[in-house]
């Protein structure tokens, strides 16, 4: 797989949601999505790709040691075949290869699924705002991202209380 590497992929910072740039977020969503999309699909191809390497490599080798024993005169058996096999060098590096891209097409479609989530997050975050979720009470001004969490969470707190009363 060397047209992309998972490493070249931020994935915790993909993830984020910055809920004071809900704008942002989603416009800059479905692009993300997509770019890791294409990335499960190539991985998905590169898979297939490595599991027809994995058979025909198992099959060559299979010819190759039946004719090995054949040549040394012993008897040919199929657990002796099997046994062989387990223990090729080709075998194994072709076995590898694919545990290597189970894992990253694994992480992609991981992500795909995350990112389902995120859109949801991101539905229920735009609505929220939309509801006056966020709002501040007061006539502050200006205020930092800080105090103006510290105004939010006063501000559902007081809701809060009130829903319980």
């Amino acid at each position: 797989m060397d047209d992309f590497d998972i490493d070249d992929f931020d994935i915790k910072s993909d993830l984020k949601i910055n809920k004071y740039k809900l704008d942002e977020e989603c416009l800059t969503h479905a692009s993300t999505y997509n770019r890791y999309a294409e990335m499960a699909t190539k991985s998905k191809t590169e898979l297939t790709k490595a599991k027809d390497k994995l058979s025909l490599i198992t099959a060559q080798r299979n010819i190759a040691i039946r004719e090995e024993i054949i040549k040394s005169g012993s008897k040919v058996t199929e657990k002796m075949i099997e046994s062989y096999l387990e223990a090729d060098k080709e075998v194994l590096k072709a076995k590898k290869e694919v545990r290597e891209i189970e894992e990253v097409n694994a992480t992609f479609n991981a992500m795909l699924d995350s990112f389902d989530h995120r859109k949801s997050e991101l539905d229920n975050l735009v609505k929220l705002y939309c509801a006056g979720y966020y709002s501040v009470v007061g006539n502050k001004k200006e205020t930092s991202t800080e105090t103006t969490e510290k105004d939010i969470r006063k501000n559902l707190n007081k809701k809060a209380k009130k829903g319980k009363e």
